[in-house]
């Protein structure tokens, strides 16, 4: 059953905020796929992401990330980005984690709707992750057959989904 908690703060993420990001999407990476992902792929990513976001944050023309904080601490993020022509949809949600204890909560809601709200949109899901896939239907989206190997290595592969 959903908690009663009030709703996380969503805010547009900045700089300052990249090591917070940075561990939250490690976190739902282990979370999420755990053992498909090789420890060498989370070890890089524990050393390079905080620099990454940190790059990504800084660019003035860079897309909006949406951090969701509760009591003060990062429990998800959303970013969607415009993926130029040839597409089949205008708009891409490119991320969107929340913390497993977190989900339920409505806060990935929130956070999906802040990123694309209304619009037509792609995403790529791991293909095993049928709670995210569920979660997305519920917004809306369907499979459109589309399948890709994730360049994170291990045993993952992506579908796509479309509203």
């Amino acid at each position: 059953m959903p908690s009663k908690l009030p709703s996380a703060r969503i805010r547009p993420a900045n700089v300052l905020d990249a090591p917070a990001i940075a561990a939250v999407h490690l976190r739902c990476w282990h979370e999420t796929y755990d053992v498909k992902v090789p420890e060498d792929v989370y070890a890089e990513r524990a050393a390079e992401g905080p620099g990454e976001w940190e790059r990504a944050l800084s660019d003035p023309n860079g897309p909006t990330t949406w951090l969701a904080q509760r009591d003060g601490e990062a429990v998800g993020f959303a970013q969607a980005v415009a993926p130029g022509a040839g597409h089949v949809r205008p708009l891409e949600l490119r991320l969107l984690y929340v913390v497993a204890e977190e989900q339920g909560r409505r806060t990935g809601t929130h956070l999906l709707q802040l990123a694309i709200g209304d619009a037509p949109c792609q995403l790529w899901v791991e293909e095993g992750n049928t709670r995210a896939q569920g979660f997305y239907r519920h917004h809306g989206f369907e499979l459109d057959g589309e399948r890709r190997a994730v360049a994170a290595g291990g045993a993952l592969t992506e579908v796509r989904m479309l509203r």
